[in-house]
C-alpha cells in the first residue's frame, strides 16, 4: 500500500488507468471526468478529486432498473392500457380522474398497470401472455406480495376492456368495494372508518 501522499496519488492514477482500459476493452462507453477546480474546504486545504467521482453538485438520484421500467411502460402503454386509462378517466363524469396512478412498483419488484392509492386498489390488464404457465407463478407471487401490503387486485383481460363496458364496470365496482372494506393493517386504518 501506497505510504505517502505522492504515492496514493500514483496509486489511484493507476487503478483508474486500469478500469478504464478494462471498461473499453468490453467495450463499454466511457464518461471522460470533467475538469473543474476545487474549491477549497472551511479550513482551507483543497480535497483532491478522484477519477469518476460524482460532482458535490450532484442532485440526480440513481433510480432502480424497475422504477427506469415503470416509466418506459408509462410512456408505451398497450391498446388495452390506453383504453382503460379513457374509460377510468370518463367514468361517472370523470369521477376518478387523478385519483389513480399507472404503472406504480409495488414492493420494490412489481409494477402493478393501475393502482388507487386510497382504497390500495390495483388493476392488472391481462394479455395473452398471461395465460402461459410462468406467468401464472409469476402473476401469483405478485399477488401474493400485494396481498402483503393489504392492495387488492382486480384482473382484467384485454377482451373484458374492449368488450362490453357495463360487464368491466361492474367488476371495478367490485373490486373497489372488496377493498375499502379489507382492513388496512399497513397505514392502520380500516374501511369504512368507525363512527
Amino acid at each position: 500500500m501506497p505510504r505517502s501522499d505522492g504515492h496514493w496519488e500514483a496509486w489511484f492514477k493507476r487503478r483508474d488507468a486500469k478500469n478504464i482500459a478494462r471498461r473499453r476493452a468490453k467495450g463499454e462507453k466511457i464518461r471522460e471526468p470533467r475538469k473543474e477546480s476545487r474549491k477549497p474546504t472551511i479550513l482551507g486545504a483543497v480535497v483532491p478529486r478522484l477519477v469518476f467521482e460524482p460532482g458535490i453538485t450532484c442532485d440526480t438520484p440513481k433510480i432502480s432498473h424497475i422504477r427506469r421500467f415503470a416509466a418506459r411502460r408509462k410512456r408505451n402503454p398497450t391498446p388495452a392500457e390506453r383504453r382503460l386509462e379513457e374509460i377510468l378517466s370518463t367514468v361517472n363524469g370523470g369521477a376518478l380522474k387523478g385519483r389513480f396512478v399507472r404503472e406504480h412498483v409495488v414492493s420494490g419488484k412489481w409494477i402493478v398497470d393501475f393502482f388507487v392509492p386510497e382504497v390500495r386498489l390495483a388493476i392488472e390488464v391481462d394479455g395473452s401472455i398471461h395465460r402461459q404457465d410462468s406467468q401464472r407463478k409469476r402473476d401469483h407471487w405478485k399477488d401474493e406480495d400485494c396481498a402483503r401490503f393489504d392492495i387488492t387486485i382486480v384482473r382484467v383481460t384485454n377482451s373484458e376492456v374492449f368488450g362490453d363496458r357495463d360487464f368491466l364496470l361492474q367488476k371495478l365496482r367490485q373490486g373497489w368495494r372488496e377493498a375499502k372494506l379489507r382492513p388496512n393493517r399497513i397505514i392502520g386504518k380500516t374501511w369504512p372508518l368507525p363512527k
